[in-house]
């Protein structure tokens, strides 16, 4: 994708984590490849942020970042033009007003339910699987322990349908 006409993107060079986050503290605005299942969540002092496809990520949004945790197999674009920032800035917005809605929930244990299907509804219970419960918790504002008693009825929901099943009188 390192190409120079003027339709092709220019292509980040995959880097560490570690180097992935000066990128983005140092205010130069790329966007996750819109074209790929892959995301970032960007973590910060004390909440973290969903940049999916399409998103922006750095810029003036993630100067004080502390980590970035990869999903899938991140590749990351510098926009062409005036037009596709805007489209990166609202895909940003739009995944924020995601997370948004999952966090209105009261209840943590929900949120935390809702944050793991969510997610493998869109990459795979494999791939979710791999993502620190710490990291997954600052996304929707719960402990990092609810998130791991989510994972467990996630993991075994046909299982517990039917321990519920055989709980119930007859």
């Amino acid at each position: 994708m390192n190409g120079s006409s003027p339709n092709s993107h220019s292509l980040v060079p995959w880097v560490d984590p570690e180097q992935l986050v000066c990128s983005l503290s140092s205010g130069q605005l790329l966007m996750v490849d819109p074209q790929r299942h892959n995301a970032l969540i960007i973590c910060k002092t004390f909440h973290a942020e969903f940049a999916g496809p399409g998103a922006a990520v750095g810029g003036p949004l993630d100067v004080e970042s502390s980590s970035v945790v990869p999903i899938g197999d991140v590749a990351l674009l510098h926009p062409r033009s005036y037009q596709e920032r805007q489209n990166a800035y609202a895909k940003r917005l739009h995944w924020m007003r995601w997370l948004q809605q999952i966090t209105d929930n009261p209840l943590s244990a929900q949120r935390a339910r809702t944050l793991l299907f969510s997610l493998e509804e869109f990459f795979s219970a494999e791939v979710v699987s791999q993502l620190p419960d710490e990291v997954l918790a600052r996304l929707v504002g719960v402990l990092p322990q609810t998130i791991a008693a989510a994972r467990r009825e996630v993991s075994y929901p046909t299982a517990k349908a039917a321990s519920l099943r055989a709980s119930f009188p007859r």
